[in-house]
Formats: structure tokens, sequence, C-alpha cells
């Protein structure tokens, strides 16, 4: 038991050091970092298709690849959760020096949803609209485009970490879960088998302990512990001990301690960031709360590129649309860049549709966020083509129904983060098959990189 609490004291003694550390490297330090790096470290060496779009920012910085903002496919446009507009990505240097990890995401989009165009639209990589997860048809073609989405992701996990062996040393299982499962769990697991058998445990009893052992012994062979095994293996130890024990102080202790140790692997990280850099870790999650609450006005004075990095910076660490929209962009009428002045000095528009004609093509984040400044998720047109909840609602209602279903103009799938209202450019236009080779009728294009301007 006060092994236990021990551990628990410890676990929050490290929160709060990590959430009083500010770090040493400054908040520009951390926007010209390597962004995939950045999410590497945010995702805890899980990485998710989202952080993509990391390397796809670090390979515009570096001029491989240059950025547009775009009309979105037709589908989407008519979707009231979906955006107006997306990023498309044009090869600008194709036998650039890059590494083995960057060529094979170039290649990976450029073969697949270029057809023979050097530019991909990242609503490619999007999944079924509200209106399609409805319809069982249109949602078989979107899990076989997810399978093969996911085997391209895979391949280029493999060759990040091949590309960058240094990084294998950067995530760590914490020690406290290391003293949990190899020393707390074994010693009650005897303790289990000792009370079991002194108040004679049948077969039912032995039958849940062996299954106990067995999901043991895999949480140990891998030694970042899945929390399912722990929970399971956990579980079963209570549930031992109630059945085989009889009512003592000590049995109620005991079924105490279990429970405990229980919670304590619930709030135990699997994962945590290594000692080489923790500094970086700490820096970014102090950059991260800082522009949760938008853009410092100390900072609207720097140039276009500077605001655009910041932009990207904070796509990767997962709050773009919210720095951007809580962002006062007021001061920026004094900007020296007359550019953008006249942006800010231009109308928001309160829908999500492209921005006007400017010459802030080395930054079109930017330039998006000041055109949607005033809509609740302006930077949806670069979170979008990752979410998957619609995969979710599809699997639910076409599995309950069985067949297609109307569109009732409501999602329940969607949370409020995705309630954006905005008014559809071309509200026409016939029922549009899963085929990602274009939508009849549609300015924007298919994942051929087509785009209206």
């Amino acid at each position: 038991m006060w092994v236990l609490l021990a551990m628990f004291i410890l676990q929050c003694l490290i929160w709060i050091r990590n959430y009083l550390s500010k770090g040493t490297y400054s908040d520009e330090e951390v926007e010209q970092a390597d962004p995939l790096f950045l999410a590497y470290l945010r995702s805890k060496g899980r990485l998710k298709l989202r952080d993509t779009q990391a390397l796809l920012f670090q390979l515009t910085r570096s001029r491989v690849l240059s950025l547009r903002i775009v009309q979105a496919k037709k589908r989407y446009r008519d979707d009231k959760y979906g955006p107006n507009t997306t990023l498309e990505y044009r090869s600008e240097q194709p036998d650039a020096a890059i590494n083995a990890d960057e060529r094979l995401l170039l290649q990976w989009m450029l073969k697949e949803y270029s057809f023979g165009q050097q530019r991909f639209r990242l609503d490619a990589l999007a999944g079924p609209s509200s209106q399609q997860s409805s319809q069982s048809e249109e949602m078989q073609h979107y899990r076989r485009k997810e399978k093969v989405i996911g085997q391209g992701l895979e391949a280029w996990k493999i060759s990040v970490l091949e590309t960058r062996q240094d990084w294998n040393r950067l995530i760590r299982t914490p020690l406290l879960l290391r003293l949990l499962v190899m020393l707390v769990f074994p010693v009650l697991f005897i303790l289990t088998c000792a009370l079991c058998f002194t108040n004679g445990a049948g077969i039912q009893e032995g039958i849940a302990l062996a299954i106990t052992l067995v999901l043991w012994l895999v949480a140990v062979k891998r030694i970042r512990v899945r929390w399912p095994y722990q929970l399971a293996s956990v579980g079963l130890l209570v549930t031992i001990t109630l059945s085989a024990t009889g009512e003592s102080a000590e049995n109620s202790m005991f079924i105490g301690v279990i429970i405990l140790s229980l919670l304590l692997r619930l709030i135990l990280p699997i994962r945590v960031v290594g000692s080489s850099a923790r500094d970086w870790a700490i820096s970014m999650r102090r950059w991260r709360r800082r522009y949760k609450k938008g853009i410092p006005v100390d900072r609207l004075h720097e140039s276009a590129e500077s605001m655009e990095r910041i932009l990207q910076t904070a796509l990767v660490l997962g709050i773009g649309s919210r720095c951007a929209r809580k962002t006062d962009w007021s001061p920026l009428q004094n900007h020296v860049d007359p550019e953008i002045r006249r942006l800010v000095q231009l109308k928001a528009e309160q829908v999500d549709s492209v921005p006007v004609s400017s010459t802030l093509t080395h930054a079109p984040l930017l330039a998006l966020a000041l055109h949607l400044r005033g809509v609740f998720r302006p930077m949806l047109a670069a979170e979008y083509p990752y979410e998957r909840l619609n995969y979710v609602t599809g699997t639910l209602e076409t599995g309950s129904s069985g067949s297609s279903t109307g569109y009732s103009g409501s999602s329940t799938g969607h949370d409020s983060g995705h309630s954006h209202h905005h008014h559809h450019h071309d509200s026409s236009g016939g029922h549009h098959h899963g085929s990602d080779h274009g939508d009849s009728g549609d300015s924007g294009g298919g994942d051929s990189g087509g785009g209206g301007d």
C-alpha cells in the first residue's frame, strides 16, 4: 500500500515539475525546429496520418514544395461540417536532395493523388462527407481507401525511424511503470495465489489465475505496456480475491491494494520523452499553452514568414484553428508590409471561402487566417482531411440499418468543434460516387490536384 502511495505521489510531483518548467528554448527556436521532430515528441513516437503534414511543412520551408489554398471538392463544400477550401502542394524541386522518408512521402502522395501531375491536394486524404457516411456503398469505398492509406502510412513511419535512428532513443518507458509491471504486479499475483489456495480455490479461480499470468507475461514482453493487458490482469485479481477470500480486515486491505494498483496503472503514462529531448518537450508544451490564447500582440509586427511559421507550428501541435481564432489581428493595420495591411482592412468573410488574390504566396496560411478571421475554425482546410469521425459514424449507421439511409442534415458523429456554418458555393450537382478521380461539374477538381483559384 505504502509503495503504491509513494509511486502516486512521485508521479504527481513529476507532473507539477513538468508543468512549472519553462524550458530553455525560445518561441522562435521552437517554430524554427523541424516540424516533424515536434510532432514526434508530441505523439510520443506514435506518428499518425496528421503528422505527415509536419513533414510537408518542412518541405515547403526548404522550397521543395509550394503551398496554396484552393477550392475543396464539391462533396465537402456541400457538407455543412466540411470546408470549402483545401491545401494544394506542388512539387517545385523534384530532384532536390532530401531524406529517404521525405522522398518516400512525396512519392506516395504524387503517385496516389497527383494522377500524372506534380501536385496533390490535401482533401484527397479526407474521409467521407456526412452524406456519404450514411450510404453503405460509399463507406465500402472509403474503408478500402483508408486501408490503402494505412499501408502507406506504416511504410512511411518505418522509413522515418530508419532514417532518423537517433529518434529511437527520444521516447522511453517511464521507470514507475516498469516498477509497477515488473515488481508490484508479481507480488500481488503471488499474494492472490496464496489467499486463493489458503481458502480452497476451485477450478474457476485456477483458470482465472492462469489467464492473469498469461496476460501479465504478454504485458512484460511488450516493455511499453499496453493498458488493456494491465486492466484485464488487475481486474481478474480483484474478481478472484473477492470470490475466494472471506471477510476480514486483511482481505479488505488486500483488495484495496489491488484496486489502488489498478488506479495507479490508469494514471501512469505509457511513454515519456527521454532526458535528451525533455527540454524540447517542455519548451514545446510552454509554446502550446501560450499560443492557444492566440498569437501574442508583441509578435504581430514580425514578417509574414514568421507568422506563417507560427501557424504551421500551431497546426502541428493541434491548436491551429484555436490559435488563429483567438488572435487579435487588428494591430496588423499598422504592419510594415502593405499587403498585410490591405488584407486586414478587407472585410472578414463569415464563410469558409478561398482567400482573395494576394501577393503573400509565401504565407498562404496567414492569408487564410486573415480572410477567415471570426470563423470558428479558420484553419479547417488544413485540419479536416485528417479527421476520421465520419468513418465511425458511417460504420455505426450502416451496421445498424444494413442499408443506405437518407441524410438527415445533422450528424451525431460530430462534436461542437465542427459546428461552423457556411453557405455553399454550389448546392446543385448529382450524386458523387466514392471515386477519387474527380467530381462531376466540380471546379474544385478531383484528387488529381486540379483546383479552382
